[in-house]
């Protein structure tokens, strides 16, 4: 029996790309091979399925014939089609633990997401008005989300067979509090999702492990720590969640690195100057019509890397009788100190 060579392996990995509102696309990645495999699905909505379906035709197969489907993360673009295709095949789904917890109550934590959020935008500064405005945010969400049942739960270490090939899991939470790399360790490729991105830079969201919850996650310090473990693998190729395949991840790594470094003097700058809450930050570092329209996205951006500052020691958090966070200089606190 002879042993595949690596090229006739990689050409066996398709990308499909399905339409996405906002970012232009999501990659659904075809496997060939047994089992027959797709890694992530596109949202739930009419046009992905439709265009899923003929790209499928393109190269001799259908929805009906995929036999596994692997998550990477739980997000509506990378989950949402995800029952549909099971109920057409009769395919298995494989998601790490976190991911098959969010397809149990999905509907419960996408509500939970919900008012989580806007309590954190009213503690960091954004008015009633404006937050009040981000419910089509959260309708776009749940419109293009379903919930779905994990067949396989996967945890940290363990192996999965998928397209004739066997990947490792590998944890990664930092965008997403599911993020997870599924790499093989024979050709050295991985199926990133959206833990590295060619073309932007991923953000970081800040909702609870398990939800509903109070306490945030400081969800910047967590991916950028895990940023770092990727760029020390020996991995060859990155097949992502959107853009264009990634060989060079540690050199882009670096990039994204001198990004955040960049943007955190930046912030540090802007509180020093008298941004003392997240929202004033976000109208410094962008505009006023930039955080007045898309407020959950800028407070989320502003607020982790104001928990880089603050774990440095940078800058101190501060909270009033009234819930309402504000940052201030290390060195005004200290200074207001000594002279009381």
């Amino acid at each position: 029996m002879s042993i595949p060579s690596r090229d006739q392996i990689v050409s066996d990995v398709i990308q499909i790309p399905l339409p996405l509102l906002y970012l232009g696309s999501v990659n659904v990645w075809l496997l060939r091979g047994d089992p027959l495999t797709l890694v992530d699905t596109g949202p739930a909505n009419d046009e992905a399925l439709e265009s899923l379906e003929e790209q499928l035709a393109e190269h001799g197969c259908a929805i009906e014939d995929i036999e596994l489907v692997l998550l990477t993360h739980h997000h509506l673009d990378h989950s949402g089609l995800a029952t549909a295709i099971k109920q057409r095949s009769g395919a298995e789904i494989a998601a790490h633990r976190g991911t098959a917890l969010w397809g149990l109550r999905l509907q419960e934590r996408a509500a939970a997401e919900r008012q989580f959020t806007l309590g954190l935008m009213a503690s960091h500064g954004v008015p009633e008005a404006i937050a009040e405005g981000s419910q089509k945010f959260f309708d776009r969400i749940l419109a293009d989300s379903a919930p779905y049942e994990t067949d396989r739960v996967l945890f940290e270490g363990d192996t999965v067979r998928a397209g004739g090939r066997t990947f490792r899991v590998v944890s990664r939470p930092g965008h997403s509090t599911t993020d997870t790399l599924f790499v093989d360790e024979i050709t050295y490729d991985a199926f990133v999702g959206d833990h590295l991105l060619a073309n932007i830079t991923s953000g970081a969201e800040l909702m609870p492990t398990e939800l509903p919850g109070d306490e945030r996650r400081r969800g910047l310090l967590d991916y950028l720590a895990n940023l770092r473990k990727t760029q020390v693998m020996g991995l060859r190729t990155c097949y992502p969640g959107h853009g264009p395949t990634i060989q060079n991840h540690r050199e882009l790594i670096d990039d994204r690195l001198a990004f955040h470094s960049s943007r955190l003097d930046r912030i540090a700058e802007y509180v020093a100057d008298g941004c003392p809450t997240a929202f004033e930050v976000a109208q410094r570092l962008w505009s006023k019509d930039v955080a007045a329209t898309q407020p959950v996205l800028v407070v989320w951006e502003v607020l982790g890397h104001l928990d880089v500052l603050v774990n440095r020691g940078t800058v101190r958090e501060e909270v009033d009788e009234h819930g309402m966070h504000r940052f201030r200089p290390r060195e005004t606190v200290r200074l207001s100190a000594a002279n009381r």
